[in-house]
């Protein structure tokens, strides 16, 4: 008899598992069969490059064409979309973003240039909501910069103390590649003055008795500072501002967000990540959104990601891995840093100027020097490309450049690197040269292409000088070579809207209207292009994302006019209507400007 109720208990247990795991793995609607009709449909396929009607079933283009010969495709269930004329293009690809940054700076207080243009008004906003944090609470601010806030000084250590000398607080430029911390948040970090520097590229700074002054250069003399900061913050906060991020890429037209180097190692982060975007839901996401941890699934853009090396242990087993929704691709490294800290690598010294030698504290002569040696990137290049993963490399500097192209040479003779893509990220100070040798090797660019339009006068005025700032990031120079690239704001440094970016790679011109390297300038289509369908190349998808054709994915967006005949003056200013994803719409009401929230000039 007791066996017989064990037994009974025991399938009712296994019952009761089965039913939880079916309810768990539930999952927001899917839309039925569509056709889009109607409308001025830019493909960027060349087969057939402009349409009036796309018909979308289970997540795919099934077909393109006339509005009437698609309409004559419809079923009783057929939900119909007239666009009334609107254009529709394919989901543009961010190939170079950070979600997770981005989503952390959600809760920090705005002291960016794009909001404050005095350096009064900077500390001043930061004085202002100290009161707003519990004793012991850490407080973060973010968004500092020299150049938009042209008066700025930037903070010492003691200077921190008196604004909040109760909490813990750190600040974080914004090129996040130097911060400042008071003495507080040093001390939860672990950091003394006996602590001692990462590396000559990566240090902190300090008076000339050696003691801390609160400066923090480059990210691997941050990272005790930001895992103080993530161990403190409450999970639930962090958690609930990923599906707001998410969802303010796809009102800016971006169907694939491509994380390049994640910033936080913690499981729960990524478990994250993978339940927003994956085709389906993982069994542990759907548990923690019951409890409250995680937010709900909906309609987001695919996210593909690449982790940091000193968090390998993020690397699936194998680089098939995920689905076509939600994949790790590979290994992002730094090979050298920002011109915005005078860590950026360069063959010939920083410009002498106010900026450099007084607010960048760099002495004349300054070049700048690599975050790793050579041998060493080409040791990771022959390691996780021979292992299958796809490796992006930062370098910003023409001798960083030079280098890095040594180690993907270097690199070749021992293993065939075309099949992996690999890439180089921002590549401002590139030159055409180098552009050359790299593509040799089957790695192509990804253009940090907003230096121009927000930094566009520091650099001539301050950093590099004329005929430098004339010479970076040569766009046209790879699309005339024939290599594909693709365009990038590296949000949350700047916000992550797709016409933006063409607005500067076309125009060469800066927020105030100067322009630069007139003959590096590309057309609109090329523009498209490097948005869609090359960035779809760039992470191996060219296939299944990049275009509207029949067999890919439906990820679209509807646009308030046609880029191909909006007159320059207004081209920064088409408005994304609808984002849709897999065949989903995107829920876009209530979306909010991402923490860059750049301004229009």
């Amino acid at each position: 008899m007791w066996k017989r109720i064990a037994l009974a208990v025991a399938v009712v247990i296994v019952l009761g598992l089965v039913v939880l795991a079916v309810s768990l793995r539930s999952d927001y609607q899917r839309q039925a069969e569509t056709i889009y009709f109607n409308g001025n449909v830019l493909t960027m396929d060349d087969s057939l490059p402009r349409a009036q009607a796309v018909l979308v079933r289970d997540g795919r283009v099934i077909s393109v064409g006339d509005s009437e010969s698609i309409l004559r495709q419809q079923t009783p269930d057929t939900v119909l979309v007239d666009l009334d004329g609107k254009t529709m293009m394919p989901g543009f690809i961010d190939a170079h973003s950070h979600v997770d940054i981005s989503a952390f700076l959600h809760s920090m207080i705005d002291l960016s240039g794009f909001t404050h243009k005095r350096n009064s008004d900077v500390w001043a906003t930061l004085k202002a909501a100290v009161p707003d944090y519990e004793k012991g609470e850490w407080i973060a601010g973010r968004g500092l910069d020299p150049i938009l806030t042209a008066d700025l000084r930037t903070p010492t250590r003691k200077k921190l103390d008196r604004i909040a000398p109760d909490n813990p607080l750190v600040i974080l430029s914004q090129t996040l590649h130097n911060y400042w911390a008071n003495s507080a948040a040093l001390e939860a970090a672990g950091i003394t003055d006996d602590t001692p520097d990462p590396s000559d590229a990566s240090y902190y700074g300090r008076d000339k008795a050696g003691r801390l002054n609160g400066e923090i250069v480059e990210q691997a003399a941050f990272e005790p500072i930001k895992q103080a900061y993530l161990d403190a913050t409450p999970k639930k906060d962090l958690l609930a501002s990923f599906a707001e991020t998410m969802r303010q890429y796809a009102a800016n037209g971006n169907t694939t967000v491509v994380s390049a180097g994640l910033t936080s190692d913690q499981k729960v982060m990524f478990w994250l990540e993978q339940n927003l975007s994956a085709e389906q839901p993982i069994l542990l996401g759907q548990l923690l959104n019951r409890v409250g941890l995680f937010p709900s699934r909906e309609p987001f853009p695919r996210h593909y990601i690449y982790v940091r090396p000193e968090m390998t242990e993020l690397l699936p087993d194998n680089p098939d891995n995920g689905d076509d929704s939600f994949r790790v691709l590979g290994v992002k490294l730094w090979y050298d840093g920002s011109p915005y800290v005078g860590s950026a690598y360069l063959s010939e010294p920083y410009k002498k100027s106010e900026l450099t030698l007084e607010d960048m504290d760099l002495e004349p002569g300054h070049t700048g020097e690599p975050l790793i040696s050579v041998p060493e990137l080409t040791a990771a290049i022959e390691k996780y490309n021979a292992a299958g993963w796809q490796l992006i490399v930062h370098a910003q500097g023409d001798q960083a450049l030079d280098d890095v192209a040594r180690a993907f040479e270097s690199a070749g003779r021992q293993l065939d690197l075309h099949p992996y893509r690999d890439r180089i990220e921002h590549g401002v100070l590139m030159r055409p040269k180098q552009l050359m040798r790299m593509w040799d090797l089957g790695v192509s660019p990804s253009f940090h292409i907003n230096h121009l339009y927000y930094y566009g006068e520091a650099l001539e005025d301050s950093i590099l000088g004329r005929q430098r700032t004339d010479m970076a990031l040569p766009v046209r120079s790879a699309g005339l070579a024939g290599i594909p690239y693709s365009l990038h704001a590296d949000q949350p440094m700047f916000e992550s809207k797709p016409f933006h970016l063409m607005y500067t790679a076309i125009t060469r011109r800066s927020a105030q209207g100067s322009r630069y390297g007139s003959d590096e300038s590309i057309t609109v289509p090329e523009a498209l292009r490097a948005m869609t369908i090359d960035a779809a190349w760039q992470i191996r998808a060219e296939d299944k994302l990049g275009s509207i054709s029949p067999g890919k994915y439906a990820d679209l967006v509807v646009l308030d006019r046609d880029p191909l005949r909006t007159p320059m003056p207004q081209f920064r200013d088409i408005t994304v209507l609808r984002t849709i994803v897999n065949g989903n719409e995107v829920d876009l009401s209530g979306s909010a400007d991402s923490p860059t929230a750049s301004p229009a000039h």
